[in-house]
C-alpha cells in the first residue's frame, strides 16, 4: 500500500512542480516525508523549495534532517554538501557540521577493502563487521633498492630484507575502473552507498578526523552547474580538487580522445595534488551537477596541521591515476572491466630515495612507473641533462612493450613516491591474456611508437 501511495504522491509532486504550484508541491514533499521517513531526498528537496519561497529557517530545519539521514545511510559526501548549503544560508550555523557523522560511511568503506589509508586515529564504529588493516604510505611503502645480481642489460629492484611488508597495494575496486554510467536524473539514478564506498572520494570524507572534515566543508565552495557548463578549463592552473556530489561530467583532453565520464563519488582536478601543474583537459557538465570545490591552499594548510591527511590525499591521487590509466591507455583498451581491475590491483606503492635511478640508459626497465610526489630529472646516455619530468605521468612503458633498453636515465632528485607495475607482474598478465600480448605487439610496431613517453598515447575514437 505504501509503495502505491508513494508512487501516486511522486506523480502529483512532479505535476505540481511542472505547473509551478509551489504550495501544492510543498504539501506533497511533506506527505512523502511521512510515507518514506528514512529517505533523505524529501527533506533535501523540501529544503530547496522552502529556500526558494524565502522561508529560510524552515529550509534550514529541513536541510538538518537531510544531513542526519544522508550520514546515517553512508552518504557522507551528500551530508557534507547539505551542511555546506546551511552555511551558505546562515554562515553562523557552524554547529550543523557536528551533525555530519562519518561512522556509517567509514564502516562501508572499510568493509569494501582489505586495508585502508586513514588520517583518523579514532575508532571505526562499534567494532562490528570485518576487521580492516589501516596503512600509511609514509611508513609502509617499501623503498626501491637496486638488485646487484641483475644482468648488465637490466635495471631490477628488490625488496630490502628489513621491509615491514612485501608490498603496499592500492586495493583498487572494480567500481573505480568501470566506465561511469550517465545518470538519467539526480534522483532516480543515485548510486548506492555501498557503491560510493568503493570510489576514490570516500576516504576524503570518511577517513579524516571530524575537525578536518569540518574545516574542508566550512572553507570549501559548493558549485552547481547546468548541462554544458564548464567545471574546469584546460590549461588553467590546477588550484582545486572537486568532489562530485550529484550528477555527471565529462573530461576531454583532446579532440581525438573519447571523453572520460565521471559521476557521483569521483574526484576531479586531481592534478592539483601534484606540484605546479595545469589542468590537462576540459571538464563540462553532462547533467545538472553539484560539486564541492576544495582549494589546494586549504588542502596544503590542512596537511601541515594534520600530516596524516597527506596519506589520504596520496591514496586518492594514486587510485585516480591508476584508474584513469587502465581505463584510457591503449595498453589496456582491449580489456573488460574485470581485467582492468586485475591490472589496477597489480600496482604497488614504492619509495625512491634521492639519487635512485628509476630508468637507466642502456638497460631494460623493471616496470612501469607513475611518480606521485618528489622531483625527477632525465638525462641522455652521455650524461647531458634533458630536464625535469612532470609528476603523475607514466614512464617506462616503451621498454615494457618492446623489451628494449631505455634511451635515457631518469633519476630521483629528491625522495620520490611512485606507483609501480613490476615487469614480473606485467609479463604474468600478458601470459594470462594472449589478446593483450598481440595488442601490445601491434602498438610496438606502429611508426609513431614513442621512444620515451610520459603520457599514454591518446585513444582514437571509433572510425577515426
Amino acid at each position: 500500500m505504501s509503495g502505491s501511495r508513494s508512487r501516486n504522491l511522486r506523480d502529483k509532486l512532479n505535476q505540481a512542480l511542472r505547473r509551478e504550484r509551489l504550495g501544492e508541491a510543498l504539501s506533497h514533499y511533506e506527505a512523502l516525508q511521512m510515507v518514506e521517513r528514512s529517505e533523505p531526498r524529501w527533506p533535501h528537496r523540501k529544503g530547496d523549495l522552502l529556500k526558494r519561497l524565502g522561508r529560510t529557517e524552515d529550509a534550514i530545519g529541513a536541510y538538518e534532517l537531510a544531513v542526519d539521514l544522508y550520514a546515517q545511510q553512508g552518504f557522507v559526501a551528500r551530508a557534507a554538501a547539505m551542511a555546506k548549503v546551511v552555511l551558505t544560508i546562515a554562515p553562523g550555523r557552524v554547529d550543523v557540521l557536528a551533525r555530519v557523522s562519518m561512522d556509517t560511511a567509514r564502516k562501508l568503506h572499510r568493509s569494501a577493502r582489505s586495508g585502508a589509508i586513514t588520517a583518523d586515529a579514532g575508532p571505526a564504529g562499534d567494532g562490528d563487521g570485518p576487521t580492516t588493516q589501516t596503512k600509511s604510505f609514509s611508513l609502509d611503502a617499501v623503498p626501491l633498492v637496486a638488485d646487484k645480481t641483475a644482468g648488465d642489460d637490466v635495471l631490477r629492484f628488490t625488496t630490502p630484507p628489513a621491509a615491514r611488508h612485501m608490498t603496499l597495494d592500492l586495493d583498487i575496486s572494480d567500481a573505480e575502473v568501470q566506465d561511469r554510467p550517465i545518470p538519467i536524473d539526480g534522483l532516480s539514478e543515485r548510486p548506492t552507498a555501498e557503491h560510493l564506498a568503493q570510489l576514490p572520494s570516500m576516504p576524503l570524507f570518511a577517513e579524516v578526523p571530524n575537525s578536518v572534515l569540518a574545516r574542508m566543508v566550512q572553507e570549501s565552495r559548493l558549485i552547481d552547474l547546468e548541462p554544458g557548463e564548464i567545471l574546469i578549463e584546460k590549461g588553467t592552473t590546477a588550484d582545486a580538487l572537486f568532489t562530485l556530489i550529484e550528477g555527471s561530467v565529462q573530461l576531454l583532453r583532446s579532440p581525438d580522445e573519447d571523453p572520460v565520464v565521471l559521476s557521483e563519488g569521483d574526484v576531479v582536478g586531481i592534478s592539483c595534488l601534484l606540484e605546479s601543474v595545469s589542468y590537462e583537459g576540459d571538464v563540462t557538465a553532462r547533467t545538472k551537477v553539484r560539486a564541492l570545490r576544495i582549494s589546494k591552499l586549504l588542502l596544503d594548510r590542512l596537511v601541515v596541521e594534520h600530516p596524516a591527511l597527506g596519506d589520504v590525499l596520496l591514496e586518492v591521487l594514486g587510485r585516480r591515476l591508476v584508474g584513469t590509466l587502465v581505463r584510457t591507455s591503449p595498453m589496456f583498451s582491449s580489456f573488460d572491466n574485470r581485467a582492468r581491475a586485475t591490472v589496477a590491483g597489480m600496482f604497488e606503492v614504492r619509495r625512491a630515495s634521492q639519487g635512485t635511478a628509476i630508468l637507466e640508459a642502456g638497460k631494460r626497465a623493471d616496470g612501469l612507473y607513475i611518480p606521485m610526489i618528489g622531483r625527477l630529472t632525465a638525462s641522455h646516455a652521455n650524461g647531458e641533462r634533458i630536464g625535469s619530468l612532470k609528476l603523475g605521468r607514466a614512464l617506462g612503458q616503451h621498454s615494457m612493450l618492446t623489451r628494449s633498453t631505455s634511451p635515457m636515465t631518469v633519476e630521483a632528485s629528491s625522495d620520490v613516491l611512485v606507483l609501480r607495475l613490476s615487469a614480473r607482474r606485467f609479463h604474468e598478465l600478458v601470459s594470462k591474456h594472449p589478446k593483450m600480448a598481440a595488442h601490445l605487439e601491434e602498438l610496438a610496431r606502429r611508426p609513431s611508437a614513442p621512444t620515451f613517453s610520459l603520457l599514454p598515447e591518446p585513444r582514437r575514437k571509433s572510425g577515426a
